[in-house]
């Protein structure tokens, strides 16, 4: 807030959040500034010019303490004010009280104290000071009426301070200071809701303070767990990992431990269990017995337990598409995606999933270094590579290493999907178009 001088609360009000009688102004400054005296409705441009609204606006966010002169002008002019600033801002305040308060002088709701002037709180009813008095009776209150209350205050404060105030810096650093209690506020309605076993609020609100503020990772534990309760397994798991990339690229760290406790619990659940060994042969099985008879394909998971895949590419959305035709699948299943090399071994090592699809290409090296890690550590591991552009070199070293197979990644989505199933070590299958995108011939048939 602009600093201001404190003075009698039995002048200006009692401080309490609402007027103590009926009001003479009903104000909002939570979006667009309007104004009501009666059954008038005034507007920004019927209070005088730019700058009269200014200095009502400097007062009103700070409702029922006083600002100095010095410092009015001071936000006014940019701390270069004329000359003339002092009878310039007194002429302003006379315009202010004609258009707000007519015929009631200096009694109105715009005071004159010592060294500068002040809006009376009793005289004034403020969305604003609405929102922060319902955020101080829910920090005191249990979670029921807590909800409530910030159900109730986030209705008021979710639009944007002074939000058709655009050019004064003072504006600038007034509303990021509101948009940081409104993410506060959305957290502590996301935790009261879980609290209470309202999931579906819970998700509402971690899910508007992640995407106010993609690094709260408040919010995303709100989010998670309200997903988790929610019974949404795996759109819970999507949100841990978009949270674990979001930390990893913006601050170089890892979730925290509790969720980390929530992914492990979540991969725990969602694991089918494994009522056969996954063998060639049972997954000759498992296609034969689709084949024959469809109308028992659901019974698939039930036979062979579901892959678990790892994703490693650095376009965002192909990974979220891929995780979600993955999660869509009864016998696949995304672990989360990786975006470098680095990340990429880092995360085979805690989750240890059956299959790595990889893009050949990654921000910080090749997909191959990757592969050749992981491979060193995991050689039975089932790693498929993705690309556009592949070079022999690039496939005789993939042979050498032991990779499963090269795909388009502009290919048909069922064509990565049936390669996944079907990954076998040692024997790498390259899709004939790359190979005619290389200009290789075909070998002639025997």
């Amino acid at each position: 807030m602009v600093a201001t001088l404190e003075i009698s609360a039995g002048l200006l009000g009692s401080g309490s959040g609402a007027p103590s009688t009926t009001p003479a102004l009903r104000i909002s400054v939570l979006g667009p500034l309007t104004i009501r005296r009666g059954n008038v409705e005034l507007r920004a441009n019927d209070l005088g010019g730019p700058k009269p609204r200014q200095v009502l606006e400097i007062l009103l966010l700070n409702l029922g303490s006083a600002v100095s002169k010095t410092r009015i002008m001071d936000l006014l002019w940019g701390g270069n004010h004329p000359a003339v600033a002092l009878p310039t801002l007194e002429s302003y305040v006379s315009v202010l009280r004609r258009n707000l308060q007519p015929g009631s002088g200096r009694t109105g709701p715009l005071r004159t104290v010592t060294g500068g002037y002040a809006i009376d709180r009793s005289l004034v009813e403020l969305d604003l000071d609405r929102f922060d008095s319902l955020t101080k009776q829910a920090s005191h209150a249990a979670p029921a009426a807590a909800l409530a209350l910030l159900s109730e205050a986030l209705e008021l404060g979710s639009a944007p301070l002074l939000g058709d105030e655009l050019l004064p810096a003072w504006a600038e650093e007034e509303r990021a200071l509101h948009t940081a209690r409104v993410a506060l506020a959305r957290v502590q309605a996301a935790e009261c809701a879980l609290a209470v076993g309202e999931a579906g609020k819970a998700v509402a609100w971690g899910l508007a303070a992640t995407n106010e503020d993609p690094l709260n990772e408040r919010g995303w534990n709100a989010l998670i767990l309200g997903l988790e309760r929610n019974g949404q397994d795996n759109e819970a798991l999507r949100a841990f990992e978009r949270c674990r990339r979001i930390m990893d690229a913006e601050l170089g760290c890892t979730p925290s431990p509790a969720l980390k406790q929530a992914q492990a619990r979540l991969l725990e659940r969602t694991a089918a269990p494994a009522i056969a060994p996954r063998t060639s042969a049972a997954v000759r099985q498992v296609r034969d017995v689709h084949a024959v008879a469809a109308p028992m394909a659901g019974m698939e998971t039930a036979v062979a337990d579901r892959l678990r895949i790892l994703i490693v590419d650095d376009h965002t959305v192909f990974s979220d598409l891929l995780a979600g035709a993955l999660d869509r699948e009864p016998d696949l299943r995304s672990l989360g995606a990786a975006k470098s090399v680095e990340s990429a071994v880092t995360m085979f090592r805690e989750l240890r999933p059956d299959v790595v699809i990889m893009d050949l290409h990654l921000a910080d090296g090749s997909g191959l270094h990757a592969a050749e890690r992981i491979l060193s550590e995991a050689p039975q591991t089932r790693v498929v590579m993705l690309t556009g552009n592949p070079s022999q070199e690039a496939l005789r070293e993939a042979a050498r290493m032991g990779i499963c197979g090269f795909l388009p990644k502009d290919g048909a989505l069922g064509v990565i999907l049936d390669a996944l199933r079907h990954a076998c070590p040692g024997n790498m299958i390259v899709h004939p178009s790359l190979v005619a995108r290389m200009g290789i011939a075909p070998e002639p048939a025997a």
